[in-house]
């Protein structure tokens, strides 16, 4: 079966910056709750070839390629007419399965068309609404090993924050935003979560920093390296939009959460 895993991902340690990566978002939208633009049409396309009778082969043979040459493996797939070219079917397919947890957050994490339209389903599927940020991280990674790579890392946790987002507006907009809102069963006691969070913050643009830092951070403890919440939050000094800060008592949930997390 597919191992799914509550913990965060671990890439490996690169220093502790902030994200770098171009934006996707357009000049003067609001920053709360932009929108992303959607590049790539996703044109199905037919299999190649129709084997009834060795689909499960030819099935095993697609997993072992994707597990080497994600692309790849899912070209073939389709080819061979094992799933459709969909991608909600192809995303459910993969996890199902049980291919390589890393080489699924690699791909999706890519910059092709086919990888970002993939990762736009995925992440817009993931059940966000009620968490917190270190609970978000906890949703986005469990099917998934975050990337080696902080520019790929950048770019998914990008896509967390805008449907994070998009989940908590929605929520508001259906009128169900007036009473509390339970936390998310993967939220600890200790982070500031669901509305209060997005309260507490200026736009998607914010959120989508304090996750990247959040990940830092824990990469960095899991190591066995040591930080005090001073330190990090002097690191995440001017993120919030014009230059200020994010308000400490978020600052101090996440990393009481972080911390809890640590062997």
């Amino acid at each position: 079966g597919h191992d799914k895993q509550a913990g965060l991902g671990s890439p490996q340690p690169a220093g502790f910056p902030r994200p770098t990566s171009a934006p996707d978002y357009a000049p003067g939208d609001s920053p709360r709750g932009s929108s992303l633009h959607f590049e790539p049409f996703f044109v199905p396309r037919d299999p190649v070839i129709r084997e009834p009778r060795v689909r499960d082969e030819l099935q095993q043979l697609g997993i072992d390629i994707f597990n080497t040459s994600p692309g790849h493996g899912v070209a073939f797939l389709v080819a061979c007419g094992v799933i459709r070219d969909y991608p909600v079917e192809i995303n459910n397919f993969l996890l199902r399965v049980g291919t390589d947890r890393t080489k699924f957050g690699e791909f999706l994490a890519e910059d092709y068309p086919s990888s970002q339209t993939l990762r736009l389903e995925f992440l817009n599927s993931l059940p966000l609404l009620g968490t917190g940020v270190v609970s978000a991280l906890k949703v986005a990674l469990r099917e998934m090993s975050a990337p080696a790579d902080w520019i790929k890392v950048d770019r998914l946790l990008k896509g967390v924050a805008h449907f994070w987002w998009r989940q908590h507006e929605d929520e508001v907009s259906e009128g169900h935003g007036a009473g509390p809102l339970q936390p998310h069963l993967a939220a600890s006691d200790s982070e500031i979560t669901g509305l209060d969070l997005q309260r507490s913050l200026l736009g998607t643009d914010v959120l989508h920093r304090l996750l990247f830092s959040t990940l830092m951070l824990q990469t960095y403890v899991a190591t066995g390296s040591a930080m005090s919440l001073h330190e990090w939050a002097q690191l995440n000094t001017g993120i919030e939009a014009g230059g200020t800060d994010v308000p400490m008592h978020v600052q101090t949930g996440i990393y009481k959460a972080i911390m809890e997390d640590v062997p």
